[in-house]
């Protein structure tokens, strides 16, 4: 995965959480949270595909483990928001967490077309 990938949410984080700033900052912040979060995850997640693909006999012990860090680091999230729900907006929190996906549709979008 490449870096223009993190950029490109970031990006959109930005813009959404600007958005949100004019209709509640709790929102805003509740995206730029899961936006941060949702980065850090996707950064594990290609790490360990990345690990695996080139490893000639994969490790299921390395699998299981990058999948309960990635696990605690949503539940993390969720509890931050749920703990903190006067900063952060639990509709905040599912907007941010979907924009590394729309990212991602954005890039192949781009990619189908030959850019």
């Amino acid at each position: 995965m490449n870096l223009r990938i993190y950029y490109l949410t970031g990006a959109i984080a930005l813009v959404v959480g600007a958005v949100f700033a004019f209709i509640d900052y709790r929102i805003s912040l509740g995206v730029l949270l899961a936006a941060l979060f949702s980065l850090a995850n996707m950064y594990l997640l290609a790490d360990s595909m990345k690990k695996m693909i080139n490893s000639k006999e994969p490790s299921y012990g390395a699998v299981i483990g990058g999948n309960l860090i990635r696990f605690t680091l949503l539940f993390a999230m969720l509890y931050i928001a749920y703990r903190f729900s006067n900063i952060f907006s639990m509709v905040g929190v599912a907007i941010g967490v979907t924009l590394f996906m729309i990212a991602l549709l954005i890039d192949a979008a781009g990619k189908r077309k030959g850019r």
